[in-house]
């Protein structure tokens, strides 16, 4: 299910949803600050969404393909044979977008802030399968070959790679293109440390 769609100010309304939820927080953000940051009325939010939790929602999926599109067109220099070598090069690409998109970092840590609130667990139901069955499939691929400890299981180390990859805002704090290679080459230097194989 697509939880928005495109129509005229799409883009301005969701910026300012964004900025008010980063700002505020899911429960405190208020729709009334979001319309007139847009320039729309009730009408026209109301006639796109249903709900706050539903532009909530909207502006998680527009960050998720902004994203996803943004890393697609980043050229790869990766031995795709090597997992850590592709998880790096996706972590890399991945903070460089946050360096990018300033605002789209601020609601990310935004938006892991809500853990343990029914907004969060929300968010997970809809979008964690996504990020997690990529993660799992590249695991599944690259277990099979022999890439990790073989007293691991598949499932610790598919849950330690999601981990690891849906907490990078809290794991790294990188704030300029010269922390980011050192600190993601220290993550990845763990992982393989603690998971790859010897």
């Amino acid at each position: 299910m697509k939880f928005y769609a495109d129509f005229e100010h799409r883009d301005e309304l969701l910026a300012s949803a964004l900025d008010e939820f980063s700002e505020h927080g899911y429960d405190a953000a208020s729709i009334n600050r979001v319309l007139a940051a847009a320039h729309m009325s009730k009408g026209q939010l109301y006639h796109h969404f249903s709900d706050k939790e539903t532009l909530y929602l909207a502006v998680i999926e527009w960050m998720i393909e902004e994203k996803t599109r943004w890393i697609a067109s980043q050229p790869l220099h990766v031995n795709v044979n090597d997992f850590f070598d592709v998880i790096r090069q996706n972590i890399v690409a991945s903070m460089q977008f946050a360096l990018a998109h300033p605002e789209v970092e601020r609601f990310t840590r935004a938006m892991l802030a809500e853990r343990g609130r029914p907004i969060f667990d929300t968010v997970t139901r809809r979008f964690a399968f996504n990020v997690g069955g990529v993660l799992s499939v590249l695991v599944a691929h690259h277990y099979a070959s022999g890439a990790f400890r073989p007293e691991l299981s598949l499932r610790f180390v598919t849950q330690v790679v999601i981990l690891t990859v849906n907490n990078l805002p809290e794991l790294l704090d990188i704030h300029g293109p010269a922390e980011l290679h050192p600190q993601v080459d220290e993550l990845v230097a763990w992982l393989r440390l603690s998971i790859g194989r010897p």
